[in-house]
């Protein structure tokens, strides 16, 4: 009967650490989205800083597709089809590439609140 009581009680707290680890994933997750944000405000008239963005969105979507986050991946894959690093030349597709950025970072915050 001990024994019982002590592996329930050990299942509960490895419950717990995992759960943590998700919550801290996604608190890591929600702080990359929202870096990401930023470069882009800053990348609009930079095509140094789009090309980062754009490789650094592509982490992101690595990532995401890593933790099985099928969803939110097709978000960033929405957002790499419109975002075209050009030297020379403003972002022709800064404001819908702002809002698809606002949702995705929403969509993380959501799954945060979850956790």
């Amino acid at each position: 009967m001990i024994s019982k009581k002590w592996s329930q009680g050990d299942d509960r707290i490895e419950a717990e650490v995992q759960d943590q680890g998700e919550r801290e994933r996604w608190e890591a997750l929600a702080k990359k989205v929202e870096k990401l944000r930023c470069l882009h405000g800053d990348a609009i008239c930079d095509a140094n800083k789009c090309r980062d963005f754009n490789r650094k969105m592509s982490d992101l979507l690595m990532r995401l597709e890593e933790m099985e986050e099928f969803r939110l991946a097709d978000r960033v894959m929405d957002a790499l089809s419109v975002c075209n690093p050009k030297t020379g030349s403003h972002c022709d597709n800064s404001e819908r590439m702002k809002e698809m950025l606002e949702r995705l970072n929403e969509r993380v915050n959501e799954k945060l609140n979850k956790k």
